[in-house]
């Protein structure tokens, strides 16, 4: 039987519940589960290319591609080529994708409260602490078998 560790590692019950929450904004807006994780990814870092979210997010071009030409039809993002480079486009969110991204914090903070419920802020601070050093790690391996 696995552990607590290795349920948290797997993930599997963080992924269900995340998935049971995000479900009314995918059905109220019509968007898919990368479509949401592409306007998070947008409204939460620097980084705007196609090919940033492939490398950050680890989804397949071709998702990110029907993802991303959705997004833009449905007017919450915008496309726009890089002056330097064509090829390259820059992602930019619109006004339309704000109340879906509104909704999407508020979800977030709900599920926060969820997850950490009875967890001091000094826990927090170390389970942070340790989640960064593993993801480190995993991308270290990651990096080392290329």
């Amino acid at each position: 039987m696995a552990n607590d560790f290795e349920i948290l590692i797997n993930g599997q019950q963080f992924k269900k519940i995340y998935e049971k929450k995000y479900n009314t904004i995918s059905e109220k807006y019509g968007l898919h589960k990368i479509e949401i994780e592409i306007l998070l990814f947008l409204e939460s870092t620097h980084y705007d290319t196609a090919k940033d979210i492939a490398e950050y997010r680890f989804f397949s071009k071709a998702h990110i591609s029907y993802a991303t030409e959705n997004l833009v039809r449905r007017e919450f993002i915008l496309g726009k080529p890089d002056e330097g480079d064509r090829r390259c486009v820059h992602l930019e969110l619109t006004n339309e994708s704000r109340p879906i991204l509104n909704e999407i914090k508020e979800l977030r903070a709900k599920l926060a409260d969820i997850i950490y419920l009875g967890i001091s802020e000094e826990e927090k601070k170390t389970l942070w602490k340790i989640a960064k050093k593993i993801v480190q790690n995993i991308n270290s391996e990651l990096m080392n078998e290329d």
